[in-house]
């Protein structure tokens, strides 16, 4: 049975490891996700920015949601990096639990030129309640 590591007092080991960072560093399958409380942080029509953001060459390849708890009157839902659309015109009212999204255009895969943040237009009906998870997967080149 092998000892478990033990650590200098007053440190903390948190995050990827030095090599994990590296193999992270160089790219491949990556995820993104954003969980969203329509009842805690409300739903009106308009633009909601995430604050996280895709980089520059990100290539989306898949998006999912996972509706946790019904999503009430948000019937047309846009989600975009920067001003690219992902998906759009969502009906979240129509969804139970975990749902494949089609790219918007129905494309097999959409690249993001600039650095991008995630953000959701809810376009004609506000959400007055409900949790969703969106995933959104993508691919960075390693040969860089």
């Amino acid at each position: 049975m092998k000892a478990k590591r033990k650590l200098p007092a007053g440190r903390l080991e948190i995050g990827p490891s030095r090599r994990d960072q590296a193999v992270l560093n160089e790219g491949g399958i990556r995820c993104e996700s954003v969980l969203y409380d329509f009842d805690e942080d409300g739903g009106a029509v308009g633009t909601i920015n995430f604050g996280r953001r895709l980089p520059e060459g990100a290539i989306v390849v898949r998006i999912f949601s996972d509706e946790i708890t019904a999503v009430a009157d948000a019937n047309d839902i846009d989600l975009k990096a920067g001003s690219v659309d992902l998906i759009t015109a969502v009906d979240l009212t129509a969804d139970v639990g975990l749902q494949s999204r089609a790219l918007a255009g129905a494309v097999d895969a959409i690249k993001i030129s600039s650095e991008s943040e995630l953000k959701m237009d809810i376009n004609t009906t506000a959400a007055t309640a409900g949790k969703v998870r969106f995933f959104v997967e993508y691919l960075l080149p390693n040969d860089a």
